[in-house]
């Protein structure tokens, strides 16, 4: 089941949903200079992968041992599969710190998000 919580700027009256649950795009893509990461505006979280990224480039390009590289590479997967786990949670903690809302606040979806994200009422 696929739920997304819907997000509402009151300034602007713009809408994004964020999905509840893991994250596909976050675990495959992060990792490739952090491009989703810049498209949710978690700036500190993007530049962190983009230096990974760098890191991981500049190790292959300058060693020739394929295990060293080989393990490089799964350390730092790592970072990819914790975002893909939380990476919506904090999306959506970003949105809310700055000046979003639920736009369903007393919507029974929403009261569960809150509850899963650990968010106040």
């Amino acid at each position: 089941m696929r739920v997304m919580i819907p997000f509402k700027n009151p300034k602007t009256n713009e809408i994004k949903k964020v999905k509840l649950g893991f994250s596909w795009t976050l675990l495959l893509f992060s990792g490739i200079f952090g491009f989703p990461l810049f498209l949710r505006k978690l700036y500190v979280w993007a530049v962190l992968m983009l230096v990974l990224w760098l890191v991981n480039l500049f190790v292959s390009n300058t060693s020739y041992d394929p295990l060293l590289i080989f393990g490089l590479a799964i350390v730092l997967f790592i970072p990819n599969i914790w975002l893909a786990f939380r990476g919506n949670e904090i999306t959506a903690k970003n949105y809310l710190e700055n000046g979003w809302e639920f736009y369903e606040p007393d919507n029974d979806l929403t009261k569960m998000a809150k509850q899963k994200w650990i968010i106040a009422s």
